[in-house]
């Protein structure tokens, strides 16, 4: 399998990457058939520190869905947090995990 999909985000313009900098998840979506996710915990060990980094993310999520449907930020960081929620409460659908606790 490539590390690169045909709609890759592009990371330029964008912040400087350093030698500390640590990719720690990579999500994909394809069409009907559900998602494709990557942690690599290995890259911050403290799972309370995830959290945080999710919750960062979703806001800007809020800001990037806000541009590009042209919708009220709010409306779309309360409409994420919502489906987050109700992801999080269905918690009998089974995932199914490739690799348990490591990348390699």
């Amino acid at each position: 399998m490539t590390s690169k999909g045909p709609d890759e985000i592009k990371l330029e313009p964008g912040d400087v990457l350093t030698e500390e900098s640590v990719e720690i998840a990579r999500i994909w979506i394809t069409n009907g058939a559900g998602s494709s996710v990557w942690i690599a915990a290995n890259g911050l060990e403290d799972p309370y520190m995830f959290g945080c980094l999710m919750a960062d993310t979703i806001r800007h999520a809020a800001v990037a869905y806000a541009g590009t449907w042209s919708l009220d930020e709010g409306e779309a960081l309360q409409a994420i947090v919502n489906g987050v929620s109700d992801e999080l409460r269905d918690q009998f659908t089974k995932i199914e995990t490739v690799q348990h606790g490591s990348l390699n």
